[in-house]
């Protein structure tokens, strides 16, 4: 998966109403919240990475968002 695949599927997990892009802060997504974060674990584990709610909700930016996923999505 590329990071811009990562952050198409992040995007559709949360319901965005607008792609989610590169170097952007999560606030500027009105569905970056509480719900959206709990149905993003399904997607961490889906691609065999272990993640906690504290870790997602302490995001700030999509870059720090495609970092957590680290090695599971490519460039």
């Amino acid at each position: 998966m590329t990071k811009e695949e990562f952050l198409r599927s992040v995007g559709e997990v949360i319901e965005a109403e607008q792609p989610l892009e590169p170097g952007r802060d999560l606030a500027d997504y009105p569905t970056w919240d509480s719900l959206g974060i709990l149905s993003l674990i399904d997607l961490f584990e889906e691609l065999g990475i272990a993640v906690d709610l504290e870790a997602l909700s302490a995001l700030k930016t999509t870059d720090e968002l495609v970092a957590l996923a680290g090695s599971a999505i490519d460039g």
